[in-house]
């Protein structure tokens, strides 16, 4: 879709040629009538108009919300209820009306508004009713039948900010709760699914972001997915009487499931919308990892990652990591299998690259961990692999023009020396010089990438 800014400089210049006589009056017209000057200004105006609605309806529901406060105690409850409902319903009723049958962009703008203001107040309505009504229940339990609630609107109604919105309810509700989830004698059904949400993330998640076709809620769902399972690394580093093996797996296995996604695993799914966003995530795990792991004051007191408190029901957090071993296996089965005019088994060099530094990872922090301390030798097998990665990425990024994947090499290669500089006893002239060769480097190899990097985006001219 081509954007309102580009329209307006294109107007612009359009006229600019008009008056040089670059054009004449038909092409003009043509250009007004393909990109719709003319409908610029109304955009403008309607704009204008909804930021006006926006500011005297959160006026407005400011003084509802006043005046309810004041007489709610004074009211029968049947009153309340009716309120609660009304709002609700209205709120939705309206957004759904506008959203389903827009007469202009700006009302069905104004519809998903509305069906955000309903998916907010059914919070405040589950609260207050509950309140009313003498329900019992935990702060994280509000956040997860909440999150519940608005995923369902976010399934019927495709709705990208309903899925963000979503996610980030039941994230809330499992940071609260997981504590208690994890050691709680009486399980509910809220405490169930918070101690399976790894595997609860992906089944809820994942198709959704299909469904909207949304990389930012694909993005979401893979945090929603990667943190629960960092937050089980963490407690079964504390936990002594784990198999230690099972540690190393955990700590690897979020870029051995990310490296190894495939949208094409889906059914009905096209190219590959999303994949590159689990690669991209992949890599930032491993470059923070190996930045840790390459201190070697991390490695001599390992003891710094435990716990005092053990949780109750480890066997719980190996349920959600073999689940995850089970599918990763899965997906590095589909990737080496022959495919396509593809007659042997194999992956491609990045894939094995890739591979090398997540196998020696978990082969490193099993082997300090289980059989004999290595810390010296550990923190020299993660300074190399983070030098690799950043020049992999640097050269991934020369080779595809791939901004992102090239700055995020250069910073790991610049945070490797810097910290390195300040972990061990330097002289401080020294520190200073190190500091403004890197700030060179940088500049001069930015400038570098960006001048090659508008020269290969020219269209190429014949001789």
């Amino acid at each position: 879709m081509i954007s309102e800014k580009f329209r307006r400089q294109l107007r612009q210049e359009a006229r600019l040629w008009k008056a040089e006589g670059l054009v004449d009056d038909e092409l003009y017209q043509q250009l007004a009538d393909r990109y719709q000057f003319n409908s610029l200004e109304t955009a403008a105006s309607n704009r204008f108009v909804i930021i006006l609605i926006l500011g005297g309806g959160i006026l407005l529901g400011l003084g509802v919300i006043t005046f309810v406060a004041a007489n709610w105690q004074q009211w029968p409850r049947y009153m309340r209820v009716l309120l609660l409902l009304s709002v609700l319903m209205g709120f939705n009723a309206g957004g759904f009306y506008l959203w389903q049958h827009p007469t202009s962009e700006s009302k069905q703008r104004l519809g998903q508004g509305l069906l955000m203001a309903g998916a907010l107040s059914l919070g405040a309505n589950i609260a207050l009713l509950a309140q009313m009504f003498h329900i019992g229940g935990s702060p994280y339990g509000l956040y997860v039948v909440w999150g519940l609630g608005v995923l369902i609107m976010a399934y019927s109604l495709k709705l990208r900010s309903l899925s963000v919105l979503a996610i980030i309810l039941l994230g809330l509700g499992y940071f609260q709760g997981i504590g208690i989830a994890l050691s709680a004698r009486n399980l509910s059904a809220i405490d169930i699914l918070l101690q399976y949400m790894p595997i609860a993330s992906a089944i809820l998640f994942l198709p959704l972001a299909y469904w909207c076709q949304s990389r930012v809620v694909f993005f979401m769902t893979l945090l929603a997915i990667a943190i629960p399972l960092l937050v089980i690394t963490e407690r079964l580093i504390s936990y002594d009487s784990i198999t230690r093996i099972w540690v190393a797996i955990s700590l690897i296995l979020i870029p051995t499931w990310l490296w190894s996604y495939r949208d094409s695993q889906w059914p009905h799914v096209h190219g590959q919308p999303f994949q590159a966003i689990a690669h991209s995530l992949a890599i930032f795990y491993l470059g923070v990892l190996c930045f840790i792991f390459s201190f070697f004051d991390v490695w001599n007191n390992f003891d710094f990652w435990t716990y005092r408190d053990t949780p109750e029901n480890p066997n719980i957090m190996l349920i959600n990591i073999l689940a995850f071993v089970v599918i990763s296996l899965w997906q590095w089965f589909q990737i080496i299998k022959p495919h396509g005019s593809q007659r042997y088994w194999g992956v491609n060099a990045y894939t094995t690259a890739i591979s090398a530094m997540i196998i020696i990872t978990g082969l490193v922090t099993f082997w300090h961990i289980s059989i004999a301390q290595i810390s010296t030798i550990s923190t020299l097998i993660f300074n190399l692999q983070m030098f690799l990665l950043g020049a992999v990425t640097v050269r991934l990024g020369l080779l595809k023009g791939n901004r992102s994947a090239f700055w995020y090499g250069m910073v790991l290669l610049v945070l490797q020396i810097i910290s390195r500089m300040f972990e061990y006893e330097t002289e401080l002239l020294l520190k200073a010089l190190v500091l403004v060769l890197c700030g060179i480097a940088v500049i001069i190899a930015g400038l570098w990438f960006e001048k090659n990097l508008s020269r290969s985006n020219l269209p190429n001219s014949r001789s």
